[in-house]
């Protein structure tokens, strides 16, 4: 891993020895003599800055306080005497990233500094995608087509259907649309339909008169009236009874609001996103979800896939909940631990990954992650399916069944070519011919 390392230290000596193992190592590195001749650079083209401590003019620690206050995203790792704990700890407190004790032995300096390198790089493809006027982490093709469509239609007042399995971010993705809005100095209000019952539920949305029901004692204004002139996000729309989904449709036809027991229907600005985890095409054909209502929500589709279908995006997420959940901690995972993480099945999608960083953070024996520190009921899982160059899917699996689409799959790559497709999956040609065989007796 190469990179862009702007080298801050006064002895000159000791200097030309670190910049002769950094670039042997592959670096690419700028010296300066001294942090106010260093301040004087572009400091957002370095990915890190190795600086001393003890230099006449600007020290370490003013020079790193600097650099915060100049939102500098390099890494820092900087250089003290054998023994200094006590300044090397305030300077991490300033925000370096590790130390590095002198004498400096090559070895070490090379290792802190990949790991800096690593985590500048991955600070930095974060702060880019929070540039998007949204807070998803993401580095895989289809979250990066779907937030590119999220940018397109945020600033517009279409309905949108947000779809997708549990835990992976349809609350996240409604807001990014409200944010990205003219709407975004107004309300977001979100309300998970799943979770309040029935008969509360109409109205919490649409709000009661003082004595419209027993126990009304008071006034009550919906959260459609909260959202007024902003963003209403119902989370889990499959779940409102066919009487409230007419209510709903009102409102997304008229732009008015029926307030349980109120007079007159009151009007209403409100843009409308809804979300389900549901087949909401088998709720219409069962009669349970109101077709009219369906066209009318899911004028601008969604669909957000699940995170075992996006694994590019599975090591990003797990550093940026390490990072959130860590203190400013510096805890590294291993390749063995990326790996199974990839290779697991992650039925509760992010909000379960998200939940397994927690747990491996609190329980660490070290600050480098590894697969025994997987929680209980997911290391037997991951940790048996890691070596596979596919992933395993949910449920049951037909492994005969699995075998003959491998076999297929073999001879649609080689154009049919038997020779070629037995080589493929080194095995002997006449062991190929024998399984071909035998797979159209078991289709006679």
């Amino acid at each position: 891993m190469s990179g862009q390392i702007l080298l801050v230290e006064d002895d000159k000596n000791l200097a030309k020895v670190l910049q002769f193992h950094l670039e042997e190592a592959g670096h690419h590195v700028t010296y300066s003599p001294s942090a106010d001749e260093a301040l004087s650079l572009d400091l957002k083209s370095f990915e890190l800055i190795l600086t001393d401590l003890n230099m006449p003019g600007t020290d370490g620690l003013e020079f790193l306080a600097k650099l915060k206050a100049l939102n500098v995203s390099a890494a820092a790792v900087v250089l003290t005497a054998y023994g200094s704990t006590d300044r090397a700890v305030a300077a991490m407190q300033a925000g370096a990233f590790h130390y590095v004790e002198k004498p400096v032995h090559a070895k070490a300096l090379l290792a802190i500094v990949e790991r800096a390198l690593e985590f500048s790089r991955v600070r930095a493809e974060n702060q880019t995608l929070r540039s998007r006027k949204h807070e998803i982490i993401s580095a895989s093709p289809s979250m990066s087509h779907l937030l590119e469509v999220v940018d397109r239609v945020a600033d517009t007042d279409h309905t949108i259907l947000i779809r997708g399995e549990s835990g992976t971010g349809k609350e996240l993705v409604a807001r990014a649309l409200h944010n990205g809005s003219s709407r975004a100095k107004a309300a977001f209000v979100a309300v998970n339909c799943a979770a309040i019952p029935d008969e509360l539920l109409e109205s919490t949305l649409f709000g009661h008169e003082k004595g419209a029901f027993t126990g009304a004692t008071a006034r009550h204004e919906g959260k459609f009236l909260l959202a007024d002139g902003g963003t209403i996000f119902l989370d889990e729309i499959a779940e409102m009874s066919l009487r409230l989904q007419a209510k709903l449709l009102r409102i997304l036809q008229e732009s008015e609001l029926e307030v349980v027991g109120g007079g007159a229907p009151k009007p209403v600005n409100i843009r409308v996103i809804a979300a389900t985890n549901q087949d909401l095409e088998a709720l219409m054909r069962e009669g349970h979800f109101r077709e009219d209502l369906f066209y009318r929500i899911n004028v601008v589709p969604l669909f957000i896939p699940p995170l075992r279908h996006r694994p590019e995006d599975i090591p990003v997420l797990l550093r940026f909940f390490l990072r959130k959940h860590a203190q400013d901690k510096d805890v590294q995972v291993s390749k063995a631990l990326d790996a199974a993480l990839i290779q697991y099945h992650w039925p509760g999608n992010v909000r379960e990954l998200e939940n397994v960083a927690k747990r491996m953070l609190v329980l660490r024996r070290t600050d480098t992650l590894e697969l025994s520190d997987l929680p209980g009921e997911l290391s037997a899982k991951a940790s048996h399916v890691s070596g596979l160059p596919f992933m395993l899917p949910p449920g049951q699996l037909d492994l005969k069944k699995l075998e003959n689409d491998i076999i297929r799959a073999a001879l649609d790559m080689h154009q049919g070519n038997q020779s070629a497709t037995a080589r493929y999956l080194n095995i002997p040609r006449h062991v190929l011919l024998y399984r071909l065989e035998k797979m159209e007796g078991e289709h006679e």
